[in-house]
């Protein structure tokens, strides 16, 4: 398997069969399902924030002028049915504005300021999805987070963009492919999805099996504990799936995070 460099900017790491740079999107996902070779490939949290707010534009062209391979980002509805690149529920945390995203009108939510980091305002502006598909477009995959309750709207506006084949969408954590069909709606072939796992979970290996019925599937293993019996099933699931591990926190990764990695000066 490929070395990977830590870097602070949050990432996840996905172990795949070829990591390539600073490519069309489109065939860096295409990769992600070859077999042939093991790479892993750099994904930012809601971009890199340590320069900009988190889920902007310029979080996204900061990731993609660092040289990372995919975007991670969140998706709220406003109270006009627009989608925004947002993590929290609410308005309070990242922009000038407060109360909840789905009580503001897309033209109120955009005439507000993203907040810094350090929560102090800036001049960047709450990007709309189809800004933020634009804004990636031939630099990097997206991975679009907690947009499961917008399926449909999330496949009008990838079809209206052409970006079906240049995304990962994150399906509801912890469910079937069956049941999330029949909550939302039929996954398209074409589509990448994710599916988010607990590896304590007693069902786990039905939960990933499920996915088999779907060729583009990714699963993203959450472990706290790395002495699971589960978790070493994980080299069998990277046989015909893509593994993705989050190495954000150490309760997500079995405590081998990314400031684990760089205080024990373990980069590599």
């Amino acid at each position: 398997m490929g070395k990977l460099r830590v870097i602070g900017l949050g990432i996840w790491c996905l172990y795949s069969a070829c990591a390539n740079a600073q490519q069309d999107p489109s065939k860096t996902l295409q990769r992600v399902f070859d077999r042939g070779q093991h790479k892993v490939y750099i994904a930012a949290h809601r971009g890199y924030w340590r320069d900009a707010p988190e889920n902007s534009i310029q979080s996204l062209q900061y990731a993609v002028k660092f040289g990372v391979d995919i975007v991670e980002m969140d998706l709220k509805k406003t109270k006009d049915g627009q989608l925004v690149v947002m993590h929290d529920k609410t308005l309070d945390r990242t922009t000038t504005g407060f109360g909840a995203v789905s009580d503001h009108s897309l033209d109120e939510v955009e005439n507000l300021n993203l907040r810094a980091g350090t929560g102090h305002p800036t001049s960047y502006k709450v990007p709309t999805f189809a800004q933020e598909l634009s804004a990636a477009n031939h630099n990097a995959v997206l991975n679009i987070d907690q947009a499961w309750g917008y399926f449909p709207d999330v496949l009008n506006e990838l079809r209206a963009s052409g970006s079906m084949d240049r995304v990962i969408f994150n399906v509801l954590p912890n469910t079937s492919y069956e049941e999330f069909q029949r909550q939302q709606g039929r996954i398209p072939e074409e589509l990448t999805v994710m599916i988010i796992v607990n590896m304590n979970r007693a069902d786990v290996d039905q939960i990933i099996q499920s996915y088999s019925a779907h060729k583009r599937t990714i699963v993203q293993c959450i472990f706290a504990d790395d002495g699971l019996a589960s978790g070493q099933h994980m080299a069998a699931y990277h046989k015909s799936l893509p593994v993705l591990i989050n190495s954000l926190w150490p309760d997500q990764n079995g405590g081998h995070d990314d400031e684990l990695a760089t205080t024990a000066g373990q980069e590599e």
